[in-house]
């Protein structure tokens, strides 16, 4: 019994997440309801904006209690930054606050079904390309995971990523042929834009930064959709504005080699 006690104490030092984490996500979750059903119509961009702030807030206290760093919402399993993640977050945190905004600010003006938005079809195939990016991803590099590396070629890959990017050496792995952090830590906001593998490890990969600026241009301009609809609007609010095809053909596109070059052999 001693010996149980003991090591759960040691279990509890050494555990990332502590209760001001939980109180901090609960009074997130708080000062969305209070900022959605207290700031009045007419401001209604304002509490959007604050929304959206809370819940990327809550988001990065969730990280950080799990990893132990405030970036840890986007570190995957190979304890690396995550461009697929990046992605997923923006969108949902963009969408999911604007809901909470109009459904809140509905419900605040006697609104029967506060609920009852319209979202375009063409927003529900752009979170489901990033729903498919963002599972597809550990699926693609799994297959990499159970084929040996060259040992010549994972010490290059290893020492370009020491010298360049200034990671800690001792804190590099490999899984197979997938180049690995053994500890959070290590993540570094440049893993989104280089290479995986022991063979492009230490590489810029031009996949990555195509759908990096695609996702981030789309972002940004359905963004301003958003916010010219709260502004021009001071009654309840029926439906989101329509995305254009061709946008959604673009960033389709991208996905769709980002997912081909990854699923390629660069070892």
């Amino acid at each position: 019994m001693a010996t149980k006690a003991k090591a759960t104490t040691s279990d509890a030092r050494t555990s990332k997440w502590t209760v001001m984490h939980t109180r901090a996500l609960l009074a997130c979750l708080a000062g969305i309801f209070l900022v959605g059903l207290v700031v009045p119509a007419p401001y209604r961009l304002w509490s959007w904006l604050l929304t959206m702030a809370l819940l990327a807030l809550f988001g990065i206290i969730a990280g950080h209690g799990i990893t132990g760093e405030w970036h840890g919402l986007l570190i995957d399993e190979r304890n690396k930054m995550s461009l697929s993640r990046l992605q997923m977050v923006l969108w949902t945190i963009l969408v999911l606050s604007a809901i909470l905004a109009v459904a809140l600010s509905n419900l605040r003006l006697g609104e029967n079904n506060p609920l009852a938005v319209a979202l375009p079809t063409e927003l529900w195939i752009l979170m489901g390309i990033s729903t498919t990016s963002l599972v597809a991803s550990p699926l693609v590099l799994s297959t990499k995971k159970h084929r040996a590396a060259d040992d010549y070629q994972t010490a290059q890959t290893f020492d370009t990523i020491v010298t360049n990017q200034g990671v800690s050496a001792n804190l590099l792995d490999t899984q197979g042929q997938v180049v690995v952090n053994t500890d959070a830590s290590n993540a570094r906001w440049s893993d989104m834009f280089r290479g995986e593998e022991v063979g492009n490890g230490g590489q810029l990969d031009l996949g990555k930064i195509q759908m990096f600026y695609f996702t981030l241009i789309l972002v940004l301009a359905y963004g301003a959709a958003l916010a010219s609809l709260f502004m021009g609007s001071k009654g309840p609010i029926s439906a989101f504005p329509g995305l254009d095809a061709s946008m959604i053909a673009l960033l389709g596109i991208s996905q769709a080699g980002y997912l081909s070059n990854k699923a390629i052999g660069h070892s």
